[in-house]
């Protein structure tokens, strides 16, 4: 709960919610993807068009980043980036045919408990660190 230390009043966790075991539209290869991975094995894509967004870096983006680089425009991303290239990865597990979106936080996961364990954990966390606060 570091976010709490830095004084955020809030925190974004989709991809801390992904990892779950209740997430049963997201698929193994993606969650061990997330349980494997480290901060730094993200990109940003799709800033070229004004849409820039963190995924998961593989092949994949790498052919999107590679248009955006040669200034390609939507028309020649649009395939790349389609809800269709999304899906592949993330419903169906095949990692090198299309894309999975991913925070930094990435480097923070490593397991895939329950939504109750999670938020067990978040709130021990965060009565720790208010306890260490008072000192």
């Amino acid at each position: 709960m570091a976010a709490l230390c830095l004084g955020a009043e809030g925190i974004e966790m989709g991809t801390r919610f992904i990892a779950t075991k209740e997430c049963v539209h997201a698929n193994e290869a993606y969650k061990q993807r997330l349980v494997n991975g480290k901060e730094s094995d993200t990109v940003v894509i799709k800033r070229s068009i004004g849409a820039p967004a963190r995924a998961i870096a593989n092949s994949w983006t790498d052919k999107i980043l590679e248009v955006e680089i040669n200034h390609g425009g939507y028309d020649m991303l649009k395939d790349l980036i389609s809800g269709e290239a999304n899906k592949r990865y993330i419903y169906e597990g095949n990692t090198a045919e299309g894309f999975a979106w991913a925070g930094q936080v990435l480097g923070l996961i490593k397991d895939v408990p329950t939504v109750q364990e999670l938020f067990d954990r978040i709130i021990k966390d965060a009565e720790q660190i208010r306890a260490k606060w008072r000192k």
